[in-house]
């Protein structure tokens, strides 16, 4: 297998999968509360704009640290 940045690029990620998941865990945490804050926040307040961007924001993050669990996942089986 050539050694392009691609791959440069996964291995250092698998290298620190341990930090992946617990940023995984902690993002996790981050949308019950904030789902929990939109559902308690009253619909007329100018917060629930906020928060909105910000379940935006960490549900990408989520996506994100998921997306690189299972490529690693995909490379180690592979591997």
């Amino acid at each position: 297998m050539t050694n392009t940045y691609s791959d440069r690029f996964w291995n250092t990620i698998c290298e620190y999968r341990s930090a992946v998941v617990l940023l995984l865990g902690i993002e996790a945490v981050l949308l019950v509360l904030l789902l929990l804050a939109l559902w308690l926040q009253p619909d007329e307040a100018g917060t629930r704009t906020v928060l909105v961007a910000d379940f935006v924001l960490v549900g990408g993050g989520f996506l994100g640290a998921a997306y690189a669990l299972h490529r690693c996942q995909r490379r180690r089986g592979s591997a």
